[in-house]
């Protein structure tokens, strides 16, 4: 499988995982912000913006593989995980699949299983991206973001819709895909092992704060966070209390020794 990856600073690995309509360069603020202190590891799943889009159907085991795979490519035993959203739930079945390969797990704005509401909603936009994918965009951003964010941001949410109007009929058709994989999640929570931090915000409406709270209480010692005036897109609306969190919850890099002579 060829995924698009990319590798910026040093230290202990982490790797950055995206949300189904992300790429990697969503992720520039948190990228920014954890670098100095840790190698971080971005690629897009299969079926993403810049990975190969093979023919379906795709499963989230699938993107564990694909995981598993890359960090044997790179070389790399075990890794910290942050994922949002759809890679929160790639992170949660990773953990569950490979502890040994998990120092810790970040889920952000995820949910450990498809509901009926929300596997409905995702085969909703899988059948608008086969059918009607100029309707995507305006279909999804209002549980993407906050009616704040929204209103406040004119020029980000347009240049959102251009962006998405123009993206290759590949895109849509995989993106399909993606959403249909989504509809099957149901993550074992109690074989994941690793210490987790679970982050979300108070105005997520499409994986609200108690979906979060359910996974929290289902890892046992997981912490929760909740952002406070944020939407589903939490990394995007809010990135600072986010990295904030992230860099409280993550394990200190070690300074480098220093010899006397």
């Amino acid at each position: 499988m060829n995924l698009h990856h990319e590798v910026a600073g040093e230290g202990e690995p982490l790797f950055l995982l995206n949300g189904i309509m992300m790429t990697t360069a969503t992720w520039a603020e948190t990228t920014r912000a954890l670098a100095p202190h840790f190698q971080c590891v971005l690629h897009d799943f299969r079926g993403q913006l810049r990975s190969e889009k093979p023919p379906g159907p795709y499963s989230m085991s699938m993107h564990v593989e694909d995981l598993a795979a890359l960090m044997d490519r790179l070389g790399i035993e075990s890794a910290h995980l942050v994922g949002t959203s759809y890679g929160g739930e790639v992170g949660l079945m990773f953990a569950a699949a490979h502890p040994e390969r998990v120092r810790s797990l970040s889920v952000i704005a995820s949910v450990a299983k498809a509901d009926d509401a929300l596997r409905k909603g995702a085969l909703r936009w899988a059948a608008l991206a086969r059918r009607a994918p100029e309707q995507l965009w305006d279909s999804a951003l209002p549980l993407f973001y906050s009616p704040r964010f929204i209103a406040a941001n004119p020029a980000f949410i347009e240049a959102g819709r251009q962006r998405v109007s123009a993206l290759p009929p590949d895109w849509f058709r995989a993106f399909a895909d993606l959403c249909e994989a989504f509809a099957a999640l149901d993550a074992d929570l109690a074989a994941i092992r690793c210490p987790t931090l679970v982050v979300c915000g108070s105005g997520d409406t499409l994986k609200p704060p108690h979906r979060s709270r359910e996974i929290a209480e289902g890892i046992a010692g997981a912490q929760l966070v909740i952002i406070e005036d944020a939407g589903h897109a939490v990394v995007v609306e809010k990135p600072e209390a986010v990295n904030e969190a992230l860099l409280r919850f993550l394990p200190k890099p070690i300074p480098p020794t220093t010899h006397r002579s």
